[in-house]
């Protein structure tokens, strides 16, 4: 649900990303662990983005977004994804496919 929610993609770009925002919402070590030691998989360009963009973005989600461990995603199927996006506070993730080439 992530995902569709961020705009981000399901590539390691993309989940790295998530994971700063799960960090910044709970703390957890394993969230930490994942998006530092994740980015190593990362080519230069992409870890570029994840610093330069994503990072700031995910700052942002996570701070002042809902909790989204909460969201009952399966009763908001039939809600409009921009309607549910500013109910729980999530800007979707700058386009950065220009930037991958």
């Amino acid at each position: 649900f992530w995902h569709a929610l961020s705009g981000l993609p399901p590539t390691v770009l993309g989940e790295l990303a998530l994971k700063w925002v799960e960090l910044l919402q709970t703390g957890l070590p394993v969230a930490a662990l994942s998006a530092t030691v994740g980015s190593l998989r990362l080519s230069l360009r992409e870890r570029d983005i994840l610093h330069n963009i994503y990072l700031p973005w995910a700052v942002q989600v996570g701070k002042n977004s809902t909790f989204l461990m909460n969201t009952y995603y399966e009763g908001e199927f039939e809600t409009n994804i921009h309607v549910l996006r500013e109910r729980i506070g999530i800007e979707p993730a700058p386009d950065v496919e220009n930037w991958l080439g």
